[in-house]
């Protein structure tokens, strides 16, 4: 959809006030998403495990057969399907679309390294912060869309609506993931002081949100190939997931041996390090953030 989104924005001319409609659509799809995460954890959950899932599966079934036939009326569409369907050559396609975007292709792999921070904070919030036997999981998921909201805010109200260079995007997106870190080791440092600690996981999320959002901007307006879009967040999507995968079972590990803790500080140092690493061998090997 974010592809759609943006090649929208190409065909009306309105590819840099991507960070305004990005932002924009965080700012309504947010609320929703808090509503339901709070209405799944505290209300139906408790009535029956299954039921948030059987009912989210629904939800999206209903969405997906409204909207597909709304696709007719979309003039990109109507012209691929007059063009007739092309035979695929899914490697051919990927190994071009590398070759011809290179710099977007290095901005995927920077932001490959944030995963390593966020992974196991959003995998394991609940275990962390759960009090006896109990975790209020509702009303900390609506803490933490709050707070997503609330960066998403900022941004929308003091930097989407001014012009931004890509150097500008960019030096955001590193204050944004060195303070994911940082708030992740206060998180941890805090652990005795539960209120503290909670409060920082919040700031956390705030920078984890705008880092994401930004992650995606970046990468739309980078894109040049308009034709390949979808392909480009395919392989940005696939990577990011296969990572993910790899990260999660790591932190799982680590988590079993020497506690969650442990886990998500070695693996905050470790991202911001290769993080930090790579925007500095992008700088050497003349990629430039401006350019980029």
């Amino acid at each position: 959809m974010t592809s759609w989104i943006a090649n929208k924005a190409v065909e009306h001319g309105e590819k840099d006030q991507l960070g305004a409609i990005f932002s924009g659509y965080s700012l309504i799809g947010t609320p929703l998403t808090m509503a339901a995460t709070f209405v799944g954890a505290n209300i139906l959950g408790n009535i029956r495990l299954n039921l948030p899932l059987l009912i989210g599966a629904a939800f999206l079934l209903a969405t997906s057969l409204t909207i597909i036939p709304l696709l007719k009326y979309d003039s990109q569409n109507l012209a691929e399907a007059e063009e007739g369907m092309p035979k695929l050559n899914l490697v051919a396609d990927v190994k071009y679309t590398v070759k011809q975007e290179q710099k977007t292709f290095a901005w995927i792999l920077l932001l490959l390294p944030v995963a390593i921070i966020s992974a196991g904070p959003l995998d394991q919030w609940q275990m962390y912060f759960q009090r006896g036997k109990t975790v209020n999981s509702g009303t900390i998921s609506v803490l933490m869309s709050l707070s997503g909201m609330l960066a998403i805010s900022l941004y929308n109200r003091y930097v989407s609506k001014k012009p931004l260079s890509n150097k500008g995007q960019t030096r955001l997106i590193v204050v944004s993931t060195v303070m994911m870190a940082a708030t992740l080791l206060g998180v941890v440092g805090l652990k005795n002081w539960y209120y503290g600690s909670l409060a920082l996981f919040m700031l956390h999320t705030m920078f984890g949100s705008l880092e994401n959002m930004l992650g995606g901007i970046v990468l739309q307006t980078t894109i040049q190939t308009e034709n390949r879009r979808a392909t480009i967040m395919s392989v940005a999507n696939a990577l990011d997931a296969g990572a993910e995968v790899v990260i999660l079972a790591i932190n799982g590990f680590l988590s079993d041996s020497y506690g969650i803790g442990f886990a998500w500080v070695s693996l905050a140092v470790l991202g911001l390090v290769i993080f930090l690493l790579a925007i500095f061998g992008m700088q050497s090997k003349k990629l430039e953030v401006e350019e980029i």
